[in-house]
């Protein structure tokens, strides 16, 4: 693991039943970079972290069972109560503390509960315990989503990455939190703007039901210390290689979901097209629904594009399926479908719509939609 960057879990009783509370303790001030969800409704963790000081952080306290999102200022006063406990406990500052939560929307955190954890969670604490960690923060997720790499530079550094998320997934981002932590002595200008476009690149090119959460956040935790110039390169591109692992891992624990489909859209005027295109066939549950069925009804993908919302010429338009072109000048050409269903009955399918408009392009990754995504969320609350 990472010298000095300790995990701990605990069953504290937010949940009926199992792991509910992490927290990370940093032997060292961290500098921390954050992107948190487009959704107008944010969850009170969000309102808390932006108010602090986000180059001097020592802890993170994270639940799950309990988003803490429409709760008020009672829900940011709640936190506020809980990090003068936290911080009290670990010898910190109050404003040293961050926390992240997930679970139902409405509910206040159950904060003496958390309270009276605090000791246990201290006490459990150790370097090797990030998979405790990673258990405790999901919530309908199927398996903890653990990433980690070494890298060099003047010395071999190591960068680890935490998610949790399954459904209520959309590029904005997700119902998500992801955690990534790194001894490399990062220097906030030489990543921001990196770390940013990252996101943009791995997070927000993932869906599963099309539904923008009010708790979605990315938290990257990186040391302080001399710049290491030739360990750049390489730490950039572990940061970008652990956000696709860990992007790629929710995506495939979609709440539900039997695939993984791999939409491509070519030929646009610019990307914003392909971009609008691809999104709205991601999103779409007549497609999404046809691939569970390993139903090769392209109609249902080229209805979607032409909803949304960009201009295109569906005349020029050609679909291709798993390598098969169903389509071409917006014609169907003849295609064997008893073998094109076979194709999607794959674990991964690829789809491409190349609009021959442009070079502009755009990709993403959805899943179908399943009988089990609609036991899962039907039920979620109780």
């Amino acid at each position: 693991m990472i010298k000095g960057i300790k995990f701990s879990c605990v069953e504290s009783g937010i949940k009926a039943k199992g792991l509910d509370l992490g927290l990370v303790l940093f032997e060292e001030e961290m500098n921390c970079f954050s992107a948190y969800t487009r959704n107008r409704v944010k969850a009170a963790h969000i309102h808390y972290n932006m108010k602090q000081s986000m180059d001097r952080v020592k802890a993170l306290l994270v639940n799950s069972g309990c988003a803490n999102a429409c709760t008020g200022m009672d829900g940011i006063k709640d936190l506020r109560d809980i990090s003068h406990v936290l911080s009290n406990e670990l010898g910190i500052e109050k404003n040293q503390v961050l926390f992240s939560s997930t679970g139902v929307i409405g509910k206040r955190l159950p904060k003496e509960i958390i309270k009276r954890a605090i000791p246990k969670l201290i006490n459990n604490l150790h370097e090797e315990n990030i998979e405790g960690f990673a258990r405790a923060i999901m919530t309908t997720d199927t398996y903890p989503k653990i990433v980690k790499f070494n890298f060099k530079g003047k010395k071999e550094y190591t960068i680890i990455g935490v998610a949790k998320g399954a459904g209520m997934i959309n590029p904005l981002f997700a119902t998500m939190l992801v955690f990534l932590f790194t001894d490399y002595p990062a220097i906030p200008k030489d990543l921001s703007r990196y770390f940013k476009r990252s996101v943009k690149e791995t997070f927000e090119r993932i869906s599963v039901d099309g539904e923008c959460s009010t708790n979605d956040t990315v938290l990257f935790f990186t040391k302080k210390g001399q710049k290491d110039e030739t360990g750049l390169n390489a730490f950039k591109e572990s940061v970008f290689r652990a956000m696709k692992e860990l992007s790629l891992m929710v995506v495939k624990d979609g709440e539900g979901a039997t695939k993984i489909i791999h939409i491509f859209v070519k030929g646009a005027k610019n990307k914003a097209v392909a971009e609008k295109i691809a999104r709205r066939i991601a999103i779409s549950p007549l497609s999404k629904t046809a691939f569970f069925g390993c139903d090769p009804n392209w109609g249902r993908f080229i209805a979607a594009a032409g909803d949304a919302g960009v201009p295109f010429n569906p005349d020029r338009t050609e679909i291709i399926l798993e390598g098969r072109t169903l389509v071409k000048n917006g014609v169907e050409v003849p295609f064997d479908e008893a073998d094109l269903k076979k194709l999607m009955d794959n674990k991964e399918i690829e789809l491409t719509l190349h609009l021959h408009e442009g070079n502009a392009s755009f990709d993403m990754y959805t899943t179908d939609l399943t009988y089990d995504y609609i036991k899962v969320n039907a039920s979620y609350r109780s």
